[in-house]
């Protein structure tokens, strides 16, 4: 019997503590595992089989077997289809890794699903729908309530894994999880800042696609400062296309050193402030963090030294934003993901956020702004109302909203590709990025 512990490490850092969480509770009761094989931390029943009665249809049939892959290319998971009726019906062995970083024990669970053409669905405290793509190819998204996640599964020999075989393809992209070295300082020390890298598994240089983090709701709860964010659903589509996706930490958040400082109240226990000059003074020591960790990324070999796109998340959209108004020449293209600074529960929400996206309407090119119908954070009409102040100060861009089938609203829309990613391509397309993955980098610009 092989037993194998996951390192705390990339593989096991780069989610967020929300996706954890959420999966944890997956293991509803502690599996057997005396009479389990563990493969990679990922534990499995010894006594499985695979049977394909005569006349299950041939999708059914591609659908048959044991399929390896990892949620958001971190959490390690196996699926296991054992068996699927004309009917449909399917008996299949659902497994994820342990997770030490999270506290997440690994376990595996016998499930019925449901099969539909070249889908296969669980549909239990969590719902898990897996569709055929290329030959051998799965791609599962798996929800519970608002918490979404991604995986690229690859069909394998039942034989090979149940051997723990050492070449198995969990992940679909390289990541790393570097500490950038910045030129900023704090008290005397210098700052460096946590990335969440996910990029091609081969090639390069590659074209840079940054993408900023937005806050932590109401800025009462320290512990969600130290939380990584990145969305992995967001970067597989653009590693893709064969960029480099960049999710930099901003002073204070995941691992990064210096104090979270962005536009607290005097006594930082009531969270974030209200006060104009709070604000500002926040949101230009965050783009700040942005520039700096931006002039660190540009200086890896993996990197291309040509123009970078730039995103965000909520305060992240609006940086990009502002980022892109400061930076022209060296940005392609932004995309602004629900972006403002204060929620309109603050009674000067809109001229807080009229005068940070204003920051950036020197910016020539167009940009790309997504928003999601009811979004408790920001309402479509304010948001509204902060575009028509950027477009009036001299901006271009557009501007789409989008529903979003979320219990928590539109807030979320990032995690929603499928609502979103046709506009992304119009757009990419109308700045000329070139549709797939990008060719080797010559150019020789500093």
């Amino acid at each position: 019997m092989r037993r194998a512990k996951v390192p705390i490490g990339p593989l096991t850092a780069a989610s967020t503590c929300a996706l954890f969480t959420a999966l944890a509770l997956l293991a509803l009761l502690p599996s057997p595992l005396a009479a389990d094989v563990v493969v990679a931390g990922v534990p499995l029943p010894e006594d499985v089989a695979i049977a394909a009665p005569p006349t299950t249809p041939f999708d059914h049939r591609r659908l048959l077997g044991a399929w390896v892959g990892a949620w958001e290319d971190a959490i390690r998971h196996v699926l296991i289809v054992e068996d699927i009726q004309p009917s449909g019906e399917a008996k299949v062995v659902y497994a994820v890794a342990e997770n030490p970083w999270a506290g997440v024990a690994g376990a595996w669970h016998r499930h019925t699903a449901t099969v539909w053409g070249d889908v296969l669905k669980i549909s239990k405290t969590f719902n898990a729908t897996y569709k055929l793509g290329e030959p051998d190819k799965l791609v599962g998204i798996w929800q519970r309530g608002s918490s979404r996640a991604l995986a690229k599964m690859t069909k394998v020999d039942i034989a090979a894994l149940m051997a723990a075989g050492p070449h198995l393809p969990w992940t679909s992209t390289s990541l790393e999880l570097p500490m950038l070295e910045t030129a900023l300082s704090e008290d005397g020390k210098p700052v460096r800042l946590e990335a969440v890298l996910y990029k091609p598994k081969e090639g390069g240089p590659f074209p840079l696609f940054v993408f900023n983090h937005g806050s932590t709701l109401s800025g009462r709860e320290p512990k969600r400062f130290r939380e990584p964010w990145s969305s992995f659903i967001l970067a597989n589509l653009f590693v893709e296309k064969g960029w480099l996706v960049a999710f930099p930490q901003r002073r204070g958040r995941g691992r990064s050193d210096g104090r979270y400082d962005e536009g607290f109240a005097s006594d930082r226990g009531l969270g974030y402030s209200c006060r104009p000059l709070r604000s500002l003074r926040g949101a230009e020591r965050a783009l700040s963090d942005v520039e700096a960790a931006i002039d660190a990324l540009r200086q890896r070999p993996d990197v291309d030294k040509g123009p970078l796109l730039i995103g965000g998340q909520s305060r992240g959209g609006l940086l990009a934003i502002g980022y892109g108004g400061r930076h022209p020449d060296q940005v392609l293209g932004v995309i602004n993901f629900v972006g403002g600074w204060l929620s309109e529960t603050c009674s000067t929400a809109a001229i807080v956020n009229k005068t940070l996206f204003r920051w950036g309407s020197g910016y020539e090119r167009p940009t790309l702004w997504l928003y999601g119908k009811d979004d408790p954070t920001y309402s479509l009409q304010h948001s509204r109302e902060n575009f028509d102040a950027y477009v009036q100060a001299g901006g271009r861009g557009s501007f789409f909203d989008f529903p979003v089938p979320s219990s928590t609203g539109g807030h979320l829309l990032v995690e929603w590709p499928e609502h979103w990613s046709s506009r992304v391509d119009q757009y990419l397309r109308a700045i000329d990025v070139p549709d797939g993955p990008q060719p080797p980098v010559t150019s020789s610009q500093p």
